[in-house]
């Protein structure tokens, strides 16, 4: 199923390692129901960007290959899904990406990673509302809390 661009969701796209790719460049799609949502629950300033950072994170994910795993089916999209949410909030908070405040932040992301799921047995699991709130509160931790404010870490860090 190809999502319409006006659905409330967002996803990442890229043909790296694709056998038959199309010849379309990487690219962030978000739905217009999904910020619209967030626009009406009052997040509309900051879940945005929040949003394109997990997207992106995805896109660091695929230059990396670290879709590349040991795990299969819902573990490793759990794991690959909570790795761009941390990705996504280390550039949120960070002081040399959007320097956002992390409380603003993570109560942004709690309301939309309500979207996570309990679906364990699912091959698109997410990871659990928990786990993704966690996933990003460790992130912004890493970010807020280094010594050197200046540095940015790598990926594989």
């Amino acid at each position: 199923m190809t999502p319409n661009v006006f659905d409330a969701d967002s996803f990442a796209y890229s043909e790296k390692d694709d056998p038959e790719p199309l010849g379309i460049s990487d690219r962030i799609i978000m739905g217009d129901g999904i910020l619209q949502g967030m626009t009406a629950v009052g997040l509309g300033d900051v879940a945005p960007r929040g949003i394109l950072g997990h997207e992106f994170g995805h896109h660091v994910q695929y230059q990396g290959n670290l879709f590349e795993s040991d795990l299969r089916g819902p573990e490793a999209t759990r794991r690959t899904e909570l790795m761009a949410d941390a990705l996504g909030t280390y550039y949120l908070t960070h002081a040399r990406g959007e320097s956002l405040n992390a409380a603003r932040v993570l109560k942004s992301e709690k309301s939309f990673y309500q979207v996570g799921d309990c679906s364990f047995t699912s091959s698109g699991h997410h990871g659990t509302p928990n786990q993704r709130f966690n996933s990003s509160s460790w992130a912004a931790g890493v970010a807020t809390d280094a010594a050197n404010q200046g540095h940015i870490l790598p990926s594989l860090k």
